[in-house]
């Protein structure tokens, strides 16, 4: 029988479609033409098992991007090989497919083994390793990366179920936590610490760490009703705090921290985070570009204000931060302020390494927070005459009602400057008055006559 060449089948055309070729050593070919006119040829090689013809596909050959007419007989002369050896190479290439198929059954099998005991592992977390997964994964994207949910949990939690798995975990091991919390009397950071809890295990649910939430059937209603904190400090007292912030033992840094919190009314997360790129002392402008609303929020200094700031720049102007942390790789801790200030009204022995001034800071009112400040701040400026609407712009306060919100978006820029330069003026009026009984001088400027204009 004659072999064909590779130039008779490159002598083939459209009108050979269909036509079968004897391309010889038992094998054949159908000429095939593809509608842009391109010619190939699929071939196949016969031979005989027990008496019967049997035929395994080689390819198929075009005259360019396809197997070539060699490729096609080495092809065949391995079947053939293998049918000389007493195989049947159909029967072979069957058995090769069902390996493959096979091992790909067996590969996706080892495969869910593998998930079935990665999700057995996730199961049997701890709540100390599901608290870790939730901070790596959602609580980095916070201020604080999560330090102060951290510090709550390490209090009020880890101890109680730290090591317990997570999934294991019920509701009466979380009713474990609030009661304990609750025998402290702090209903306040109970409820905080039920809420993170909440969250958490809402995190765990979404990744079937756990099949349910124990904190769900807790309501936050039946811990206890919320004590709104209204404590402002009188003038009289803010004259003895005038008095008592020097021989406290504070920092002068946090001396200024307070006197520039009272005066901006801002919290004093805000003030401690301060960056000097955003204090304009010569137009007598801080701005806050993120505040806990999501807004920036500018405030005018005023002269008392810019006083505290001047003082604080010859301590800390060197660096970034107003208020830097002593490694000056950021600013200080939000809650510093804050502990100086309780660690001086304690009633109770001193905490270890805390100090020995406990009640440097008592005033007659009772105890105060920094964030009293604030609100004392803004009730000055109301007592001065300056309209409600306008005291909440200076808090950085979102009107409530949204259609007022849409509709009524004035900025108040002149009446908020007014308001501030007011209080400022007031306090440093105060300032001067209560150092004056010491035979200091004060630290603010005179007081001038400013009125606020109302709206």
């Amino acid at each position: 029988m004659a072999v064909i060449t590779v130039k008779q089948l490159e002598a083939l055309t459209a009108e050979d479609a269909g036509k079968r070729l004897s391309m010889g050593d038992s094998m054949y070919g159908t000429v095939r033409a593809s509608r842009d006119g391109t010619i190939s040829v699929y071939v196949v090689w016969r031979y005989k098992v027990d008496g019967r013809i049997r035929q395994a596909r080689l390819g198929t050959w075009r005259a360019r991007g396809a197997t070539s007419l060699k490729s096609l007989r080495d092809e065949r002369d391995r079947l053939a090989a293998d049918r000389r050896s007493g195989e049947d190479p159909l029967e072979h290439k069957a058995a090769a497919k069902l390996k493959t198929q096979a091992d790909q059954i067996e590969a996706i099998q080892t495969q869910r083994d593998r998930l079935d005991e990665l999700a057995m592992k996730q199961a049997r977390v701890t709540v100390r390793g599901l608290f870790d997964q939730w901070q790596k994964r959602e609580l980095k994207n916070r201020a604080d990366g999560g330090a102060e949910i951290k510090r709550g949990f390490e209090r009020d939690v880890f101890p109680i179920i730290g090591d317990l798995a997570a999934a294991d975990v019920t509701k009466i091991d979380i009713q474990l936590i609030v009661d304990t919390m609750m025998e402290r009397n702090v209903v306040r950071m109970t409820k905080r610490v039920l809420s993170d809890l909440r969250q958490m295990f809402g995190f765990a649910l979404d990744r079937d760490i756990v099949e349910a939430d124990p904190t769900a059937r807790i309501k936050k209603a039946r811990i206890g009703p919320d004590v709104e904190r209204d404590r402002v400090l009188g003038e009289d007292e803010l004259a003895t705090l005038f008095r008592k912030l020097p021989e406290a033992g504070l920092a002068e840094t946090s001396v200024c921290a307070l006197f520039l919190q009272l005066a901006t009314i801002t919290r004093i997360s805000e003030v401690l985070s301060a960056r000097w790129e955003f204090v304009d002392l010569t137009r007598g402008v801080w701005t806050i570009p993120a505040t806990k609303n999501g807004r920036s929020h500018s405030v005018i200094l005023s002269d008392f204000a810019k006083a505290q700031f001047s003082r604080l720049h010859r301590f800390t102007g060197s660096t970034p931060w107003c208020f830097p942390a002593s490694r000056q790789d950021g600013s200080v801790c939000v809650k510093t302020v804050t502990k100086q200030v309780a660690d001086r009204q304690r009633t109770e022995p001193r905490m270890k390494g805390r100090s020995k001034r406990t009640t440097a800071l008592l005033l007659a009112g009772g105890q105060w927070r920094p964030h009293d400040l604030r609100r004392t701040g803004a009730t000055i400026m109301a007592e001065l005459g300056v309209a409600p609407e306008v005291v909440e712009r200076c808090l950085n306060h979102i009107e409530p009602s949204r259609l007022r919100r849409t509709y009524q978006q004035a900025k108040y820029e002149a009446p908020q400057r007014a308001a501030w330069l007011l209080l400022g003026d007031r306090l440093a009026a105060l300032h001067r008055a209560s150092l004056a009984n010491e035979g200091v001088a004060a630290l603010g400027p005179q007081s001038r006559d400013r009125t606020v204009a109302h709206t």
